[in-house]
């Protein structure tokens, strides 16, 4: 709320003052020193006011440290060349995941699948899917006596529109309560850390943990309705896990250049040892290879993420008429199975780029997860299906 200035407040004040009496005898000279005092105040008011507007400039950034702030409210892209070399606290901050959000809305990714201001288009594609879209047997299920289906379109696609149906007792009328891009999975063990359900709608961002004592792993279960009572810290389940880009290319680094930090501070001790006579300043930078590394570290949001990876195998799908390109990619560890993560890619994030098997990529994804469907083969029952209709 913008704060009142002096010359909106002082008239206020004014007019509550009564007008002044007739001053009694020996009244002048106690006046004379209330006026002393309230002058003395006011330089000092007047002091403190400048003293604090000093501090404030003293505290202001500069046009070079407020760069980085400006930066953070544009749309995060992989890290390439072209931005400024990483200090070892922010590269810390970056992988431990620090500073991050809970962004409760779904704007960014029915941008991306839509090409359009997904505002404007919701009722048609509501409209569509529930029309011409298809269900599952475990995409239908009963909580606190209100019932849900789910509701996905295309059938034969990967990626889909998704309306989340619910009626508010059982054999209610169904009514949309959500809808979300729906993105089919790769299965993968993981165990369970910490849940945060979204205020409205049927989701929640959901912590799981691959590796005992590292950080975990958000994701966005659009299905938190029907999972919740399952995702019990400390259990392991199978989730279909996938990511959808915001922002990919092919690779541009094949290496990076260290100049600071543990691993250069290690590497200029060994090579002044096998260089006699030399000073810090001859040890040339670290320059660590980039190529065939797999890398994921946590972006500006939960569920959000910033990969390299290898593209291992291409197909292609569509939105409607959003050409989409799957991408299957793969994260190996050493005391586990690897994480496999299919990857969607719209046109209007590619652009001219087409991924090729073998291409490195950067990308900044959005994941995806849900507990594995207990039909995950079947196919999704036709609307005249009358288990599987919505009922209007």
């Amino acid at each position: 709320m913008p704060k009142k200035s002096e010359n909106t407040e002082q008239p206020v004040e004014e007019k509550k003052k009564k007008a002044p009496k007739a001053e009694k005898p020996g009244k002048e000279k106690k006046s004379a020193a209330e006026k002393t005092d309230k002058a003395e105040k006011s330089e000092k008011a007047d002091k403190s006011k400048k003293a604090k507007k000093a501090e404030k400039a003293e505290a202001a950034p500069s046009p070079e440290t407020a760069q980085p702030a400006r930066e953070e409210t544009e749309a995060l892209q992989p890290l390439d060349a072209e931005h400024p070399e990483l200090t070892p606290e922010q590269v810390q901050a970056i992988v431990s995941g620090a500073n991050r959000t809970h962004a409760e809305g779904l704007g960014d990714a029915w941008a991306v699948v839509l090409g359009r201001n997904p505002a404007a288009l919701m009722p048609q594609v509501i409209s569509t899917v529930l029309h011409e879209g298809g269900t599952r047997p475990s995409w239908q299920w009963k909580r606190s006596g209100k019932e849900y289906v789910l509701m996905a379109w295309p059938r034969e696609e990967a990626l889909r529109a998704s309306v989340l149906m619910r009626a508010e007792e059982e054999g209610g009328q169904l009514r949309p309560c959500d809808a979300v891009p729906l993105l089919e999975g790769q299965p993968n063990d993981l165990t369970v850390e910490s849940v945060h359900p979204w205020e409205t709608g049927a989701g929640a961002d959901v912590a799981v943990s691959m590796i005992e004592g590292k950080n975990p792993m958000w994701f966005f279960d659009p299905l938190y309705i029907r999972d919740k009572d399952d995702l019990t810290p400390g259990i392991t389940h199978t989730f279909t896990l996938a990511g959808l880009c915001f922002a990919v290319r092919k690779a541009l680094l094949d290496d990076v250049t260290i100049t600071q930090g543990p691993q250069y501070e290690a590497y200029a001790a060994d090579w002044l040892a096998a260089h006699p006579g030399t000073g810090r300043l001859d040890v040339p930078p670290l320059k660590v290879s980039m190529k065939g590394r797999r890398m994921i570290m946590p972006g500006r949001r939960f569920c959000e993420y910033q990969i390299r990876a290898e593209v291992e195998e291409v197909r292609q799908g569509a939105l409607e008429q959003m050409p989409i390109t799957l991408m299957y990619l793969r994260f190996p560890f050493d005391e586990r199975e690897p994480m496999l993560l299919p990857v969607y890619a719209s046109k209007m994030v590619l652009k001219d780029y087409e991924p090729k098997a073998g291409d490195e990529i950067d990308a900044y994804v959005w994941l995806q997860g849900r507990v594995i469907d207990f039909d995950p083969q079947a196919p999704d029952a036709a609307e005249d299906d009358t288990q599987a209709a919505p009922r209007q």
